[in-house]
């Protein structure tokens, strides 16, 4: 008596490998657009904590939200340490991590060591590791308006508290946005996020030095502005930066968050390249406190 062997026939092979390379093909995006959103709508929980961190903040400190850094030494030697927004809200949050964009590839090592201190080096101190972090921030502050700092007024660096009060239409003026910190000669974003950024179409937003023994305030420091005719520039879009599938989650100063397109962002305003712009409908533009 004879066995049969019984198997498969190259045609069946070919056949399932056929359907398992259709069904990988239907799936894979799926997958990877299921984890887009996953990072989409845990940096947008991250953004609802931090500006929630920002308001308890006002609360304990004449209802003024936090600056966006108060020095602008970048040392954070406990004699006169310099701080940041991710500094100055840590007792309200304790986790630095929220700073951190899940969009965002940068390494805890690109926001901790580069360009903050000598290339490549370890922080000389705990304070200055957490101070490098939280100014790589992804949440980037709306400098011009939430955070006008002083040029020579009354010296160097100057930063003015924005009072809560001030702020007329809260759930429509954006208080942060995902940031970029650089970009390679490519437009490869690195180093993590930007703890501020500049507003488009405007300059010298709202700069008003009312404080005793001030008499001269010529300007507002800023970073130039959206730059939309250099697509590689760090700047492109003033430091915001799309981290999730060509958008951006924002947080408004009245405690909500929710993701943008960054050309959404725009509305209301003529972008041009540096400091230029018009705002030509005031209602519409997200950045004012109006």
């Amino acid at each position: 008596m004879s066995l049969r062997r019984s198997g498969f026939t190259l045609i069946e092979l070919l056949v399932v490998i056929a359907i398992i390379a259709i069904l990988a093909a239907i799936l894979f995006p799926v997958f990877a657009q299921a984890r887009a959103q996953a990072r989409k709508a845990s940096a947008t929980s991250n953004f609802k904590q931090l500006i929630t961190a920002a308001l308890m903040y006002s609360q304990d400190f004449d209802e003024k939200y936090p600056l966006a850094q108060t020095l602008g030494t970048y040392d954070a030697n406990p004699a006169n340490p310099d701080d940041v927004f991710g500094t100055l809200v840590q007792p309200y949050i304790k986790n630095e991590d929220l700073l951190a964009d899940p969009g965002d590839y940068a390494t805890k090592r690109d926001r901790e060591y580069v360009e903050l201190t000598p290339p490549d080096s370890v922080p000389y101190r705990e304070a200055q590791r957490r101070f490098n972090f939280a100014a790589k921030s992804d949440f980037g502050i709306n400098i011009q308006y939430f955070s006008p700092w002083g040029y020579m007024c009354p010296t160097y660096f100057s930063p003015i508290s924005v009072a809560q009060s001030q702020v007329n239409k809260p759930a429509e003026s954006i208080y942060a946005i995902d940031s970029v910190w650089n970009r390679s000669a490519s437009g490869a974003p690195y180093g993590g996020g930007n703890y501020g950024l500049d507003p488009p179409c405007i300059f010298n937003a709202q700069f008003r030095d009312t404080r005793p023994g001030v008499t001269a305030c010529p300007g507002s420091w800023w970073f130039g502005g959206w730059n939309p005719s250099s697509p590689n520039a760090w700047n492109v879009f003033g430091g915001a930066w799309p981290w999730h599938n060509e958008t951006a989650v924002v947080a408004f100063a009245d405690g909500h968050a929710k993701a943008y397109r960054i050309s959404a962002l725009t509305q209301g305003c003529d972008v041009r390249d540096g400091l230029g712009g018009v705002i030509f409908d005031s209602d519409k533009y997200l950045w004012d406190l109006d």
